[in-house]
């Protein structure tokens, strides 16, 4: 709870310490994505993640005619569940997901933009089921369009599509026998609202 307590005052200071013709943005969208762990021991296991309600802040500067560089730092509501083959589907320990991303975006096409970067997401969890040694801290590749729908003097809204690649793993997965680091590939869209100065 601190960190992201820590995480809300520093993106409050963002208007702050950022100056002219910096954009800021306020996000609400889900976030899905594929399964967080797969293996056979004595059987097939998978663990999958749901659907996760995503709010995403982000700040950025101009670093040239066309292109902007900034940060994001988004927090995700998961909840995983667990099949085992044989075995009926049952919920796996919820969790939330704190990414801080630096990135650049640029015109794509029309009204698209692009957008590309790396960061960092730390899992918080209650030390229970996957998580019962400790949550990991992961490095994020992440890729993302954003679409402007609406725009009005200085405030906008836009349509944003998300996706990134992580590595995950957690030592109580490795120490119940999961042996792969699994790929973890994870898709968010929803709703931005801009406002530049």
């Amino acid at each position: 709870m601190r960190l992201i307590t820590t995480t809300l005052a520093l993106a409050a200071l963002l208007p702050t310490a950022l100056a002219g013709q910096a954009r800021y943005s306020a996000a609400f969208g889900f976030t899905s994505g594929t399964k967080l762990a797969q293996d056979r021991i004595f059987q097939d296991i998978d663990i999958n993640q749901r659907p996760a309600p995503t709010f995403t802040l982000g700040a950025s500067l101009p670093v040239s005619p066309r292109e902007r560089a900034g940060l994001e730092i988004t927090l995700g509501f998961g909840q995983t569940h667990v099949k085992e083959a044989g075995f009926p589907t049952v919920n796996g320990p919820s969790f939330k997901t704190l990414g801080f991303t630096a990135g650049v975006d640029g015109p794509l096409l029309g009204p698209l933009r692009y957008r590309f970067g790396a960061g960092l997401v730390k899992y918080l969890a209650s030390h229970e089921g996957i998580f019962r040694q400790g949550a990991p801290l992961l490095l994020s590749l992440t890729l993302g369009s954003d679409c402007h729908i609406y725009t009005a003097g200085k405030v906008g809204v836009a349509a944003r599509l998300r996706y990134d690649y992580q590595r995950f793993s957690t030592d109580e997965l490795r120490s119940s026998g999961f042996a792969r680091t699994q790929d973890v590939h994870r898709l968010g869209l929803g709703l931005a609202l801009e406002y530049t100065r």
